[in-house]
């Protein structure tokens, strides 16, 4: 007699339910998330910049899954390059108030997630 055992593994690369193909999963945005991504509706994802069929860069940041994917770069040019030639938003333009950097550096902080 020959005994036959089939084991299914599920294999999830994220806690979100999308096997980490969805950085932010589908899930309800949670306020840290929400509060950077009104931020970056004001300041980034405007007519001429990170918005509409060729956003500047190629990133659409009226996109949640674009915000969560580019949050090192946001950090980098939001954050680290304030008041710098390199900042973001781009000079002329001041830089993010330090209310607003901060809000990218708690969200990041806590998960850098749709969820948080």
């Amino acid at each position: 007699m020959t005994i036959f055992s089939f084991l299914i593994f599920s294999c999830s690369k994220g806690n979100d339910g999308s096997g980490g193909n969805n950085p932010g999963g589908n899930t309800t945005p949670g306020p840290l998330f929400t509060a950077v991504k009104a931020m970056m509706q004001t300041n980034c994802a405007k007519s001429g910049c990170h918005v509409g069929s060729a956003p500047t860069g190629g990133h659409d940041f009226s996109n949640d899954n674009t915000i969560v994917a580019q949050k090192d770069r946001i950090k980098i040019r939001a954050v680290d390059q304030a008041g710098t030639a390199n900042q973001m938003p781009q000079p002329p333009n001041p830089p993010l108030s330090a209310v607003d950097q901060k809000k990218i550096t708690d969200w990041i902080s806590a998960g850098g997630t749709i969820a948080n």
